[in-house]
């Protein structure tokens, strides 16, 4: 029987996160990045394994909940290339949340980086602490005069008795900036942005594809304060009578072993990687069947996730990035 199901749902709209192992260790390391004290750290990992919907939807939540106190964070999703000093910083304004930040009114660059500093030693006091820390997304495309620029705000608030720490997340190029900084004459930059580092990885064994699927199945909620789970939503009659997406873990694996490009076939003893992106589409497509009355039974059947996989384009997407 097919359900009424209402196209503002975040299924529908793809606009939510599922929690994962691999979100959690993300998040714990850069959690004991800030109890270290390190003035900068890297986070590298490839396209579509769902870091920056760690950042999104999970980051400040968990560690506010750690630290037992308000995170003076700044998140920046770079997006620009190729920016003067100026728009640099007026960018960073606007990523800030300046009240007064306006992008059709620019500020001069003087002014901008005055603000910015400011409200970075603002957000440091407001959290009753000596530091602020700017997270940037997509910093596989910094540039050294960017780079540069931070280096002396991050003088200039030392200077004043709060320390800026810089954490960046990006793809693979990310992990080979040390080195070209330290070639090129700019070993201190390393030293101070790039002075930890861990890869963020995909879904890599049964037990977090379980994982996953149980945050369908039971840890999510839709509408707010209904305590309706997703599986539940599209599908309410299969999960009245017991039936989990987590059952079917060994099929989808499966699935997605058997679609792996061959040159990426995991040694003996080694595992595959599955970006969460395809999982996030794979389960998705289930969920529309489910929603339009298709049974449970010929949903999760193996063929059934062997073509709702080879539909996300894993096989391509994964001989991309190998």
């Amino acid at each position: 029987m097919e359900n009424k199901i209402d196209y503002r749902h975040p299924i529908l709209r793809q606009d939510y996160a599922v929690y994962t192992p691999p979100m959690d260790r993300m998040i714990n390391t850069i959690g004991d990045w800030i109890d270290q004290g390190i003035s900068g750290g890297h986070i590298y990992g490839p396209s579509r394994f769902g870091k920056s919907r760690a950042v999104k939807w999970y980051l400040r939540k968990i560690l506010e909940d750690r630290f037992k106190r308000m995170l003076p964070l700044v998140v920046w999703n770079r997006r620009d290339s190729l920016m003067s000093e100026g728009e640099f910083w007026n960018v960073l304004l606007g990523a800030a949340k300046y009240e007064f930040c306006d992008p059709l009114k620019q500020k001069t660059k003087v002014a901008a980086k005055f603000l910015f500093e400011q409200q970075m030693f603002t957000l440091a006091r407001s959290a009753r602490g000596n530091y602020v820390l700017l997270l940037i997304d997509e910093a596989h495309d910094m540039t050294l005069k960017e780079w540069k620029w931070l280096l002396g705000l991050q003088n200039s608030l030392d200077d004043q008795g709060i320390r800026f720490r810089v954490i960046s997340i990006g793809s693979y190029g990310l992990q080979y900036q040390p080195d070209y900084l330290a070639r090129t004459g700019n070993a201190h930059i390393a030293a101070r942005f790039y002075a930890c580092d861990t890869r963020f990885h995909g879904i890599r064994s049964r037990n977090e594809l379980g994982y996953v699927l149980t945050g369908y199945d039971l840890d999510s909620e839709w509408p707010k304060n209904s305590g309706i789970t997703y599986l539940q939503y599209f599908s309410p009659d299969a999960f009245s009578q017991g039936c989990r997406f987590l059952e079917c873990v060994e099929t989808i694996w499966t699935a997605f072993e058997q679609l792996i490009p061959p040159n990426m076939k995991p040694k003996p003893g080694a595992s595959i990687e599955i970006p969460m992106l395809h999982i996030s589409f794979t389960i998705e497509q289930a969920l529309h069947r489910l929603g339009s009355g298709e049974d449970w039974g010929s949903v999760t059947k193996f063929q059934s996730w062997l073509e709702m996989v080879a539909k996300t384009g894993f096989t391509d997407h994964m001989r991309k990035i190998s």
